[in-house]
């Protein structure tokens, strides 16, 4: 990908991805509010002054991290021309991975997000962050307005288009229930202490697929 970028408009994009990298080391199994914001300072080699520059509140970066998963996400399944049904169980499915390597950030982002009372869409990255997490990219095109809304309803209406969707359900439902399965039966599995989490989203799946 090419693109034209100041030195520190590098630094600081290149410094913000090596905070959430560390905050992800250090948080592994334990849950992201255990991780302390001195720690992940040391990790990322960042003064505490600078973390809150970028992050005013450490919880912030829970809200990141979904930025670069979604983005990632996004690409994967161009790549992949997934659609429909194929497509929303690839997005379960990267949860699932993502939970193997660390566990405790999804629990820490719903708790998050319930606690703010917030939407599940996050900002936009920049063109800087696009192009250092995508250097092999000739292009990112689309990523700057993605979002998982936009993605759950690509997949719906292709689902819709395909009748495999219950017929009871608008296309705006089936959007929301996507966003309750996506955080809901994660956290279902948890507090039935299951690890196959891919088990608890085919288990409400079901419940949208005719």
């Amino acid at each position: 990908m090419s693109v034209k970028i100041s030195l520190r408009e590098k630094k600081k994009a290149k410094t913000k991805l090596d905070l959430l990298q560390a905050s992800l080391d250090l948080s592994g199994e334990r849950s992201f509010r255990r991780v302390l914001v001195e720690d992940i300072c040391q990790q990322a080699d960042v003064s505490k002054v600078t973390f809150f520059k970028f992050f005013p509140q450490k919880e912030d970066l829970l809200i990141y991290f979904m930025s670069v998963w979604q983005a990632q996400c996004y690409l994967e399944l161009v790549d992949s021309g997934k659609r429909g049904w194929e497509a929303v169980r690839y997005i379960f499915g990267k949860v699932t991975e993502d939970a193997a390597k660390h566990p405790g950030i999804m629990l820490s982002l719903i708790s998050f997000l319930s606690e703010q009372k917030m939407h599940p869409w996050v900002p936009k990255l920049s063109e800087t962050e696009l192009w250092l997490l995508f250097p092999e990219r000739e292009t990112t095109a689309g990523v700057e307005e993605v979002t998982l809304d936009r993605i759950f309803q690509r997949c719906v209406k292709e689902v819709r288009e395909d009748g495999e969707l219950v017929a009871h359900l608008t296309e705006h439902e089936a959007v929301v229930l996507l966003f309750s399965i996506f955080y809901g039966a994660y956290l279902s599995a948890h507090l039935f202490r299951s690890t196959d989490y891919m088990a608890y989203y085919e288990m409400h799946l079901k419940l949208l697929i005719r």
